[in-house]
């Protein structure tokens, strides 16, 4: 088994696992939604990392642009779950904010499922193999797709919501969750969005691999939550 294999097989298992757990917690506690928000952005960071594995694994063009157009599925998922999150667990971020990137995020979902072969490209024109990780690659290559500013101006504006949100936790004094999650949040999210745009506007010839930023999200926010109910079971006690 190839080591690109391993490492996104078991990202996408952690993601799954955590996704079990604190989905449990949510079930059990019906009223406290982070929870669910949170299962949801695990499981869309592990469908976006099998996404993630398929792409490189492509060996057809028409497989490569069928990947890449279920691919914004899980990302969908992921976007509206962490800004869903962050909105109730921090208490901040302004909420018009809010809705505008869920709204954009939305709208390139619908816009890349009525393109063709995606939102990305225009034309997928050829794949490139490239080495990683001690094995080959593919990458796809062809002509970017304008329409796809749509889903990276969403993210741009996720950053701009994160500084917020920042902004609103050190005027609170509330230094620990502003260190331990929305600086890691802050930090995760732009070299995805990095990525996005480097790679889809052909400016870098790395394979796509965000799914290895957002479980970094996954897991500081997991820490976070953890770290919440130790707490309240020892206050509780």
């Amino acid at each position: 088994m190839s080591w690109v294999t391993v490492i996104w097989s078991m990202v996408a298992a952690a993601c799954l696992t955590l996704a079990a757990v604190q989905g449990l917690v949510w079930f059990q506690r019906r009223s406290q939604w982070v929870y669910l928000f949170f299962a949801l952005a695990a499981i869309g960071t592990a469908g976006l990392a099998f996404c993630e594995l398929w792409l490189m694994q492509a060996e057809t063009i028409g497989e490569a642009g069928r990947i890449i157009r279920w691919g914004h599925l899980p990302f969908w998922v992921i976007t509206l779950s962490l800004v869903g999150f962050t909105r109730l667990y921090m208490r901040a971020g302004r909420l018009w904010l809010a809705w505008i990137i869920c709204g954009l995020r939305t709208l390139s979902l619908i816009l890349n499922f009525s393109a063709t072969p995606n939102l990305n490209f225009r034309q997928i024109t050829g794949l490139r193999h490239v080495p990683f990780l001690g094995e080959t690659v593919s990458i796809p290559q062809g002509i970017p797709n304008p329409w796809m500013l749509v889903g990276q101006i969403s993210l741009l504006l996720f950053l701009v919501f994160l500084v917020d949100v920042a902004v609103t936790l050190w005027r609170r004094g509330e230094r620990r969750t502003l260190l331990t999650l929305t600086l890691a949040m802050l930090f995760f999210i732009a070299m995805a969005t990095g990525q996005f745009v480097l790679v889809f506007w052909g400016l870098s010839t790395a394979p796509m691999t965000p799914g290895l930023f957002f479980v970094g999200v996954v897991v500081v926010m997991a820490w976070d939550l953890s770290r919440d109910a130790l707490r309240a079971t020892q206050l509780a006690g």
